[in-house]
């Protein structure tokens, strides 16, 4: 293992071995090939800042969220409160995209065929990621941050269908968040879930001190429990292929039964459709995979307030069509809930 680059000293540190799930499509310069690059600070720090938003984003206003985030991760007048540093000795390989998955991960398989991107961290690469502070409480909100985007999310290219889903297998530092999943049911992994967001939102509300308000119509994906729901699929595979294999079947039949002009529900461009060929909209449905240490399963996140402001009058269809996608998943599937803790 390589020193940490850039080790700093004299600071609150967490320091975390990820394992990818699923394979983990990245670039950096060279967007054909990830020349060792690892997961990259400025992602993580990006992606740390999305989750930030999600879970605050139900507790104060939009400008008290602002500072908080500015405070945080820093802005172009403000410097950041932590540090980020990461380093691996995993090897890239060829992409090689298994057919039951082309249609989950289509981009990246366009790409490989265009020769644009010919490289990813397949599963079981492992990074070893440390945040640093002078502030305790930052880094218990950031390690909150850091442990959504590792059990709820996801990092890199097509990581809402699927790919780039990590998990924790060693850990080192003081933390008041659980990190290493050890269950090996479903059940488990709701429980393992549940009993740490609850402790997340607990710091979150406690950070935002005096200027906690709930918030009713944000605009923006927030995880929270009246805009957000999380599902398990309550059934084990023996690969992470398997699992995400058979959502793959159910979305691509559901999505493909829907009339044109509605699927930008699950994401945006569409550039068959005038309309939405030259607009951009993030997907408000998360795909990922869940190791339960033998067997896998998938998880679902759906996001009822993410929907690109151009289409905000079509709203109603967002919530109607994630419901009417979750009924399928569970009707022909099998799921279970994972409770999102209630805030007052």
């Amino acid at each position: 293992m390589r020193k940490h680059i850039g080790e700093v000293t004299g600071m609150e540190k967490l320091c975390l071995e990820l394992e990818a799930v699923t394979p983990i499509f990245i670039a950096g310069a060279d967007q054909r090939n990830i020349e060792n690059e690892g997961l990259r600070p400025p992602s993580l720090r990006g992606l740390m800042r999305w989750w930030f938003r999600a879970i605050m984003g139900s507790m104060t206003s939009i400008k008290n969220l602002k500072m908080l985030e500015d405070r945080i991760f820093g802005s172009t007048n403000q410097k950041s409160a932590i540090r980020v540093t990461s380093v691996t000795n995993a090897k890239p390989s060829t992409i090689n995209i298994p057919n039951s998955l082309r249609y989950l991960w289509f981009s990246i398989q366009l790409q490989r065929r265009q020769n644009q991107r010919l490289q990813c961290y397949p599963e079981k690469s492992k990074f070893h990621v440390t945040i640093y502070s002078e502030d305790k409480n930052v880094l218990n909100i950031v390690s909150g941050c850091l442990w959504t985007l590792i059990y709820l999310g996801g990092i890199g290219s097509r990581m809402r269908r699927g790919a780039g889903s990590l998990k924790v297998v060693k850990i080192f530092g003081d933390t008041p968040y659980r990190f290493i999943f050890e269950g090996k049911t479903v059940v488990d992994a709701k429980k393992f879930i549940e009993i740490n967001l609850k402790k997340i939102f607990e710091n979150f509300k406690e950070y935002v001190n005096g200027n906690f308000s709930l918030q009713r119509s944000p605009s923006f994906a927030v995880l929270s429990k009246r805009h957000s729901e999380i599902k398990l699929i309550n059934k084990t595979f023996n690969t992470s292929v398997e699992a995400l294999k058979e959502v793959s079947d159910k979305y691509q039949i559901f999505r493909r039964g829907k009339p044109l002009k509605h699927r930008y529900t699950f994401g945006l461009p569409i550039i068959s459709h005038r309309e939405f060929k030259d607009r951009r909209q993030a997907s408000p449905i998360f795909i990922g995979v869940m190791d339960l240490n033998g067997k896998y399963s998938v998880r679902l996140i759906k996001f009822y307030t993410s929907i690109h402001p151009d289409f905000s009058k079509y709203l109603r269809f967002l919530s109607q069509d994630l419901n009417n996608f979750d009924n399928k998943i569970a009707n022909e599937l099998g799921e279970i809930n994972v409770e999102i803790p209630e805030l007052r």
